[in-house]
Protein backbone atom coordinates (compact mmCIF):
# COMPACT_ATOMS: atom_id res chain seq x y z
CA UNK A 1 0.00 0.00 0.00
CA UNK A 2 2.73 2.30 0.95
CA UNK A 3 4.36 1.73 -2.49
CA UNK A 4 1.49 2.30 -4.18
CA UNK A 5 0.52 5.95 -2.58
CA UNK A 6 4.37 6.80 -3.56
CA UNK A 7 3.76 5.99 -6.68
CA UNK A 8 0.26 7.55 -7.28
CA UNK A 9 2.07 10.79 -5.50
CA UNK A 10 5.05 10.90 -7.92
CA UNK A 11 2.67 10.02 -10.79
CA UNK A 12 0.93 13.44 -9.87
CA UNK A 13 3.92 15.15 -9.98
CA UNK A 14 4.94 14.36 -13.23
CA UNK A 15 1.01 14.49 -14.59
CA UNK A 16 0.91 18.15 -12.91
CA UNK A 17 3.58 18.92 -15.81
CA UNK A 18 2.53 17.42 -18.21
CA UNK A 19 -1.21 19.18 -18.01
CA UNK A 20 0.57 22.11 -17.61
CA UNK A 21 2.01 21.70 -21.01
CA UNK A 22 -0.90 19.74 -22.67
CA UNK A 23 -2.85 22.92 -22.04
CA UNK A 24 -1.43 25.28 -23.81
CA UNK A 25 -0.25 23.35 -26.64
CA UNK A 26 -4.51 22.25 -26.60
CA UNK A 27 -5.30 25.86 -26.42
CA UNK A 28 -3.68 26.35 -29.74
CA UNK A 29 -5.03 23.43 -31.55
CA UNK A 30 -8.65 24.07 -30.10
CA UNK A 31 -8.65 27.99 -31.08
CA UNK A 32 -6.90 27.44 -34.33
CA UNK A 33 -7.28 23.97 -35.63
CA UNK A 34 -3.58 23.35 -36.12
CA UNK A 35 -0.72 21.40 -34.95
CA UNK A 36 1.48 23.28 -33.87
CA UNK A 37 4.77 20.92 -33.30
CA UNK A 38 7.10 24.04 -33.00
CA UNK A 39 5.81 24.11 -29.69
CA UNK A 40 7.88 21.28 -28.66
CA UNK A 41 10.93 23.57 -29.55
CA UNK A 42 9.13 26.47 -27.72
CA UNK A 43 9.62 23.68 -24.49
CA UNK A 44 13.33 22.82 -25.06
CA UNK A 45 14.18 27.31 -25.46
CA UNK A 46 12.10 27.18 -21.83
CA UNK A 47 14.47 25.07 -20.50
CA UNK A 48 17.65 26.44 -22.26
CA UNK A 49 16.97 29.85 -20.99
CA UNK A 50 16.16 28.71 -17.73
CA UNK A 51 19.54 26.54 -17.74
CA UNK A 52 21.34 29.97 -18.94
CA UNK A 53 19.64 32.55 -16.21
CA UNK A 54 20.22 30.55 -13.52
CA UNK A 55 24.17 29.00 -15.14
CA UNK A 56 25.52 32.28 -16.09
CA UNK A 57 23.57 35.03 -13.98
CA UNK A 58 23.30 32.72 -10.51
CA UNK A 59 19.82 33.05 -10.45
CA UNK A 60 17.58 31.22 -8.07
CA UNK A 61 14.80 29.33 -10.00
CA UNK A 62 12.13 31.66 -8.42
CA UNK A 63 13.42 34.80 -10.05
CA UNK A 64 13.74 33.32 -13.50
CA UNK A 65 10.61 31.98 -14.14
CA UNK A 66 8.85 35.10 -14.75
CA UNK A 67 11.72 35.59 -17.62
CA UNK A 68 11.49 32.36 -19.08
CA UNK A 69 7.36 32.79 -18.89
CA UNK A 70 8.11 35.94 -21.02
CA UNK A 71 10.82 34.33 -23.25
CA UNK A 72 9.23 31.26 -24.55
CA UNK A 73 5.61 33.35 -24.78
CA UNK A 74 7.07 35.50 -27.31
CA UNK A 75 9.23 33.08 -28.88
CA UNK A 76 5.71 31.10 -29.62
CA UNK A 77 3.94 34.51 -30.51
CA UNK A 78 6.93 35.26 -33.68
CA UNK A 79 6.00 31.88 -34.71
CA UNK A 80 2.58 32.27 -35.50
CA UNK A 81 3.43 35.07 -37.14
CA UNK A 82 6.40 33.70 -38.85
CA UNK A 83 5.26 30.24 -39.24
CA UNK A 84 1.38 30.26 -39.44
CA UNK A 85 -0.60 33.76 -39.75
CA UNK A 86 -0.07 33.85 -43.61
CA UNK A 87 -1.24 30.61 -44.36
CA UNK A 88 -4.26 30.81 -42.30
CA UNK A 89 -6.41 31.62 -45.30
CA UNK A 90 -5.56 29.14 -47.46
CA UNK A 91 -7.89 25.93 -48.41
CA UNK A 92 -5.35 23.52 -47.08
CA UNK A 93 -4.33 25.73 -44.05
CA UNK A 94 -4.45 23.02 -41.50
CA UNK A 95 -1.28 21.03 -43.63
CA UNK A 96 0.29 23.95 -44.48
CA UNK A 97 0.52 25.43 -40.99
CA UNK A 98 1.78 22.14 -40.13
CA UNK A 99 4.37 21.98 -42.62
CA UNK A 100 5.54 25.13 -41.52
CA UNK A 101 5.14 24.82 -37.89
CA UNK A 102 7.24 21.73 -38.47
CA UNK A 103 10.17 23.95 -40.62
CA UNK A 104 9.98 26.14 -37.53
CA UNK A 105 10.80 23.12 -35.17
CA UNK A 106 13.64 21.95 -37.13
CA UNK A 107 15.14 25.25 -36.96
CA UNK A 108 14.63 26.34 -33.26
CA UNK A 109 16.17 22.48 -32.07
CA UNK A 110 19.39 23.06 -34.68
CA UNK A 111 19.99 26.24 -33.08
CA UNK A 112 20.01 25.22 -29.22
CA UNK A 113 21.72 22.07 -30.54
CA UNK A 114 24.57 24.00 -31.59
CA UNK A 115 24.14 26.59 -28.32
CA UNK A 116 24.28 23.48 -26.64
CA UNK A 117 27.31 22.14 -28.52
CA UNK A 118 24.90 18.46 -28.55
CA UNK A 119 25.55 18.43 -24.60
CA UNK A 120 23.17 17.39 -22.04
CA UNK A 121 23.62 20.29 -19.95
CA UNK A 122 22.83 20.26 -16.18
CA UNK A 123 20.70 23.02 -13.79
CA UNK A 124 23.44 24.10 -11.14
CA UNK A 125 23.06 22.84 -7.67
CA UNK A 126 21.13 24.75 -5.13
CA UNK A 127 18.82 26.65 -7.79
CA UNK A 128 16.07 25.67 -6.05
CA UNK A 129 16.19 24.59 -1.87
CA UNK A 130 15.10 21.07 -2.24
CA UNK A 131 13.40 19.50 1.66
CA UNK A 132 12.00 16.20 1.93
CA UNK A 133 8.20 16.51 3.28
CA UNK A 134 6.76 13.16 5.14
CA UNK A 135 3.29 12.69 4.83
CA UNK A 136 2.92 9.75 6.90
CA UNK A 137 4.04 7.20 4.50
CA UNK A 138 4.34 9.47 1.30
CA UNK A 139 7.71 10.89 1.11
CA UNK A 140 7.41 14.35 -1.57
CA UNK A 141 10.33 17.33 -1.68
CA UNK A 142 9.38 20.97 -1.73
CA UNK A 143 10.17 21.45 -5.32
CA UNK A 144 7.69 18.14 -5.90
CA UNK A 145 5.20 20.08 -4.28
CA UNK A 146 5.67 23.47 -5.83
CA UNK A 147 5.16 22.10 -9.33
CA UNK A 148 1.75 20.85 -8.85
CA UNK A 149 0.83 23.28 -7.24
CA UNK A 150 2.00 26.45 -9.43
CA UNK A 151 0.45 23.73 -12.52
CA UNK A 152 -2.64 23.11 -11.17
CA UNK A 153 -3.19 27.00 -10.24
CA UNK A 154 -2.21 27.96 -13.55
CA UNK A 155 -4.51 25.76 -15.22
CA UNK A 156 -7.12 26.60 -12.77
CA UNK A 157 -6.77 30.01 -13.38
CA UNK A 158 -6.89 29.46 -17.00
CA UNK A 159 -10.19 27.65 -17.06
CA UNK A 160 -11.05 30.61 -14.88
CA UNK A 161 -10.10 33.11 -17.72
CA UNK A 162 -11.91 31.33 -20.67
CA UNK A 163 -15.19 30.73 -18.95
CA UNK A 164 -15.55 34.20 -16.75
CA UNK A 165 -13.63 37.09 -18.43
CA UNK A 166 -13.58 38.64 -22.10
CA UNK A 167 -10.52 37.72 -23.58
CA UNK A 168 -11.83 34.32 -22.68
CA UNK A 169 -15.39 34.95 -24.67
CA UNK A 170 -12.71 36.66 -27.92
CA UNK A 171 -10.90 33.13 -27.60
CA UNK A 172 -13.82 31.05 -27.96
CA UNK A 173 -15.48 32.86 -30.68
CA UNK A 174 -12.61 33.20 -33.13
CA UNK A 175 -12.05 29.44 -32.35
CA UNK A 176 -15.75 28.95 -33.24
CA UNK A 177 -15.03 31.31 -37.22
CA UNK A 178 -12.16 33.46 -37.53
CA UNK A 179 -14.32 35.69 -40.00
CA UNK A 180 -17.65 35.97 -38.11
CA UNK A 181 -15.27 37.25 -34.83
CA UNK A 182 -13.67 39.56 -37.51
CA UNK A 183 -17.29 40.92 -38.35
CA UNK A 184 -17.96 41.41 -34.70
CA UNK A 185 -15.14 43.86 -34.27
CA UNK A 186 -12.53 41.33 -32.77
CA UNK A 187 -9.27 41.48 -33.52
CA UNK A 188 -8.52 38.29 -34.66
CA UNK A 189 -4.64 38.51 -35.01
CA UNK A 190 -4.55 39.98 -31.63
CA UNK A 191 -6.52 37.21 -30.37
CA UNK A 192 -4.57 34.49 -31.83
CA UNK A 193 -1.05 36.35 -30.73
CA UNK A 194 -2.47 36.22 -27.40
CA UNK A 195 -3.46 32.79 -27.77
CA UNK A 196 0.07 31.79 -28.57
CA UNK A 197 1.65 34.25 -26.09
CA UNK A 198 -0.37 32.01 -23.09
CA UNK A 199 0.72 28.39 -24.82
CA UNK A 200 4.29 29.48 -24.55
CA UNK A 201 4.59 30.92 -21.42
CA UNK A 202 3.25 27.79 -20.20
CA UNK A 203 5.09 25.65 -22.04
CA UNK A 204 8.29 27.85 -20.84
CA UNK A 205 7.01 27.40 -17.15
CA UNK A 206 6.93 23.35 -17.64
CA UNK A 207 10.45 22.82 -19.12
CA UNK A 208 11.84 25.20 -16.76
CA UNK A 209 10.54 22.88 -13.93
CA UNK A 210 11.36 19.80 -15.60
CA UNK A 211 14.44 20.47 -16.23
CA UNK A 212 15.25 21.20 -12.66
CA UNK A 213 13.13 18.45 -11.14
CA UNK A 214 15.77 15.88 -13.71
CA UNK A 215 18.74 18.02 -14.16
CA UNK A 216 18.74 17.86 -18.12
CA UNK A 217 18.19 20.36 -20.28
CA UNK A 218 19.07 18.98 -24.12
CA UNK A 219 17.72 20.67 -27.57
CA UNK A 220 15.41 17.20 -27.90
CA UNK A 221 14.00 17.99 -24.41
CA UNK A 222 10.66 19.12 -26.11
CA UNK A 223 9.96 16.43 -28.70
CA UNK A 224 9.43 13.73 -25.67
CA UNK A 225 6.74 15.43 -24.12
CA UNK A 226 5.14 16.56 -27.01
CA UNK A 227 4.00 13.20 -27.80
CA UNK A 228 2.66 13.22 -24.31
CA UNK A 229 1.02 16.40 -24.47
CA UNK A 230 -0.72 15.09 -27.59
CA UNK A 231 -2.13 11.61 -25.66
CA UNK A 232 -3.15 13.67 -22.48
CA UNK A 233 -5.09 15.84 -24.88
CA UNK A 234 -6.48 12.87 -26.48
CA UNK A 235 -7.61 11.93 -22.82
CA UNK A 236 -9.12 14.93 -21.64
CA UNK A 237 -10.48 16.02 -24.74
CA UNK A 238 -9.94 18.38 -27.56
CA UNK A 239 -9.98 21.94 -26.38
CA UNK A 240 -10.64 21.47 -22.58
CA UNK A 241 -8.75 23.01 -20.16
CA UNK A 242 -10.27 20.45 -17.57
CA UNK A 243 -9.61 18.06 -19.98
CA UNK A 244 -5.79 18.96 -20.33
CA UNK A 245 -5.49 18.79 -16.33
CA UNK A 246 -7.25 15.03 -16.06
CA UNK A 247 -5.38 13.94 -19.00
CA UNK A 248 -2.05 14.89 -17.80
CA UNK A 249 -2.83 13.27 -14.32
CA UNK A 250 -3.97 10.37 -15.64
CA UNK A 251 -1.37 9.84 -18.14
CA UNK A 252 1.75 10.41 -15.68
CA UNK A 253 0.11 8.46 -13.09
CA UNK A 254 -0.06 5.53 -15.84
CA UNK A 255 3.30 6.43 -16.70
CA UNK A 256 4.65 5.99 -12.95
CA UNK A 257 2.74 2.73 -11.92
CA UNK A 258 4.56 1.09 -15.45
CA UNK A 259 7.60 2.31 -13.99
CA UNK A 260 7.29 0.95 -10.80
CA UNK A 261 5.18 -2.31 -11.16
CA UNK A 262 6.53 -3.47 -14.25
CA UNK A 263 10.21 -1.74 -16.00
CA UNK A 264 10.90 1.74 -17.31
CA UNK A 265 11.29 0.08 -20.84
CA UNK A 266 6.88 -0.17 -20.39
CA UNK A 267 6.13 3.66 -19.93
CA UNK A 268 5.80 4.66 -23.11
CA UNK A 269 4.00 0.93 -24.24
CA UNK A 270 1.29 1.84 -21.51
CA UNK A 271 1.04 5.69 -22.55
CA UNK A 272 0.45 4.54 -26.31
CA UNK A 273 -2.05 1.75 -24.95
CA UNK A 274 -4.18 3.88 -23.16
CA UNK A 275 -4.07 6.47 -25.85
CA UNK A 276 -5.17 4.18 -28.48
CA UNK A 277 -7.67 2.78 -25.84
CA UNK A 278 -9.41 6.29 -26.02
CA UNK A 279 -9.46 6.65 -29.10
CA UNK A 280 -11.63 3.30 -29.50
CA UNK A 281 -13.81 3.47 -26.83
CA UNK A 282 -14.32 7.24 -26.31
CA UNK A 283 -12.69 9.42 -28.77
CA UNK A 284 -14.26 12.87 -27.74
CA UNK A 285 -12.25 12.57 -24.43
CA UNK A 286 -13.54 12.86 -20.92
CA UNK A 287 -14.57 16.45 -20.98
CA UNK A 288 -15.99 16.87 -24.21
CA UNK A 289 -19.28 18.04 -23.20
CA UNK A 290 -18.10 21.05 -21.50
CA UNK A 291 -15.21 21.85 -23.78
CA UNK A 292 -14.43 25.62 -23.13
CA UNK A 293 -13.82 26.51 -26.96
CA UNK A 294 -17.11 25.05 -28.05
CA UNK A 295 -18.99 27.72 -25.40
CA UNK A 296 -19.59 30.99 -27.30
Amino acid sequence: MDFWLQQTVNGIVLGSVYALYASGFGLVMASLRIFHVAHAAVFTWGAVVAWDLTTRLGWPLLATLPVVMLAAGLLNVAAYFLLIRHLLKRQDAELAAFISSMGGLIILVEVAHHLLDGAVERMPAGVFPVSPLELGPVRITTLHATMVVVSIGLIALLAWGMAHTQAGREVRTVAADRETASLLGINVDRVSAGVFFASGALAGLAAAMVATAFNVVSADLGSGYLVIALAAMVVGGFGSVAGALAGGLLIGVASTYATGYLDSSYRDLVVFALLLGFLVVRPTGLFHTRSELARV
